[in-house]
């Protein structure tokens, strides 16, 4: 792209779609859809999924990979710590009585969930809460952490840490601790599954249920994964880039993605159709536990504007600093408030 000679189509990941739409030569997904399809390609995606390759009302890209957070878990700790591995906790006041269990009767941790810089664990959190990362005030961006839903979902989980229910380290200590079995349960993306699944054969009995709620809350959760954007310079390489992510986003296309990947399918019915996924999905019920969580996808926050990493880095100390019990979460997410306001907060919005 730099050179001037961009590949006729690419992935882009959800959270770099604004960037695109600011600052690259794309070619809208919907105008070739219209220009070549009759809009039948876009007009397959229920409308959150469409959303995923939306920025600054522009369809970037077609969805494509997504992923979703999961919570793998340890059936076999789970029966040593006389719970029912056929009954998971479904919510997270459900999963700290379960972690009180864990570790009383076997001295294990109860849950650990991915902490990585991109705030993908924490933005599911404050999301399926009712907050927000970022809110439109205005007509410019403001930041929405500091609010009572977005302190009481930090809070929860560095509560979680503190009382020593939940491991707060880094991903690759965190992952290793629950393949060696000193933490009953793992929350990560999907794509995840199959080398999960290798890496436990012969270790554990590896299940997988959904991400936890708030109570009766609905959750929300930022999708993963990438869209296909066209970058093709003349008709001609449109037209063939068109073609080839009719291809890829078929039935058979995602067919294949998905049991080459771990990636969620985005049509609907493939999953109860012999010739694609039914037979795959019934030999791989944790895949199906991501697929039923579809309808709780939303967009992943992206903070706006050549500031827009610092205002994440930010964000992301503050999620370390309670987790390590150095901040409470209010006074972490205000101090990252103010400084997400002062680095994003001159953005214009309009959503």
């Amino acid at each position: 792209l730099a050179a001037g000679n961009p590949p006729d189509v690419a992935q882009i990941g959800y959270l770099y779609t604004r960037y695109v739409a600011e600052d690259l030569p794309y070619v809208p997904a919907d105008e070739l859809d219209r220009r070549y399809t009759q809009g039948r390609v876009l007009g397959r995606y229920a409308p959150n999924i469409r959303a995923l390759g939306l920025a600054k009302g522009k369809m970037v890209g077609v969805p494509y990979s997504l992923s979703n957070i999961v919570t793998y878990y340890n059936a076999d700790l789970f029966r040593r710590a006389g719970l029912d591995p056929d009954r998971p906790p479904a919510t997270w006041e459900g999963w700290r009585q379960a972690a009180q269990q864990i570790r009383a009767r076997t001295g294990k941790y109860g849950l650990y969930l991915i902490l990585l810089d991109d705030n993908w664990a924490l933005e599911a959190l404050i999301r399926s809460n009712g907050g927000t990362l970022l809110r439109c005030e205005g007509g410019f961006y403001r930041a929405g952490v500091d609010s009572p839903e977005a302190i009481g979902a930090l809070s929860m989980w560095a509560g979680l840490v503190r009382d020593g229910l939940a491991l707060g380290v880094p991903l690759q200590q965190g992952e290793q601790a629950f393949l060696a079995g000193e933490t009953a349960a793992f929350m990560t993306t999907i794509a995840r599954r199959a080398g999960l699944q290798e890496q436990t054969k012969g270790r554990f009995e590896l299940r997988g249920a959904r991400f936890p709620t708030f109570g009766s809350r609905p959750p929300a959760l930022a999708g993963g994964g990438n869209v296909l954007a066209v970058f093709g310079r003349d008709s001609k390489r449109q037209e063939a880039a068109w073609k080839f992510i009719q291809f890829l986003t078929s039935p058979e296309g995602f067919t294949l993605w998905t049991k080459g990947t771990g990636y969620v399918p985005l049509l609907p019915g493939l999953t109860q159709d012999p010739r694609y996924l039914k037979d795959f999905v019934s030999q791989n019920p944790i895949q199906k536990v991501a697929i039923d969580q579809l309808p709780f996808t939303v967009p992943w926050t992206s903070f706006p504007g050549k500031n827009g990493l610092a205002a994440s880095q930010a964000l992301f100390r503050a999620t370390q600093k309670a987790l390590a019990g150095q901040a409470t979460a209010e006074a972490a997410l205000k101090e990252a408030a103010q400084e997400i306001n002062r680095l994003v907060g001159g953005e214009q919005c309009s959503e």
